[in-house]
């Protein structure tokens, strides 16, 4: 399958000198990263994080996380709100009274297909 990407010009620039220190064609590197993270999807999902080992002491040293790995950890923990009758109907008046979008929040939106 053909795939196409637009990419930083910074990454870009590291993905060239990368799959040429390593003797792999940016086809192969790309298929790496790929791999490596629908894996780091499919840990995370399980409720694990991603973490380097010191080799020396096999502690971590640091932990692997991406914007995308740290919403999808977010949504896997869920927590149930427990709202007093006070704090449901202060609620509800604030969603009820809420203000009319912005100009500016209703050109964000279009901007962003909502």
């Amino acid at each position: 399958m053909r795939l196409e990407a637009t990419v930083p010009d910074s990454r870009g620039s590291a993905v060239l000198q990368l799959a040429d220190e390593l003797g792999l064609s940016r086809s192969q590197l790309i298929d790496e990263a790929l791999a490596l993270f629908l894996k780091a999807v499919l840990e995370v999902r399980k409720g694990r994080r991603l973490v380097m080992l010191d080799p020396a002491t096999s502690r971590p040293a640091c932990e692997l996380a991406t914007p995308t790995l740290a919403a999808l950890e977010w949504a896997g923990k869920p927590e149930k709100m427990e709202l007093s009758p006070e704090e449901h109907a202060k609620m509800r008046a604030l969603a009820k009274d809420a203000p009319a979008p912005s100009l500016r929040l209703r050109a964000a939106a279009k901007r962003h297909g909502k």
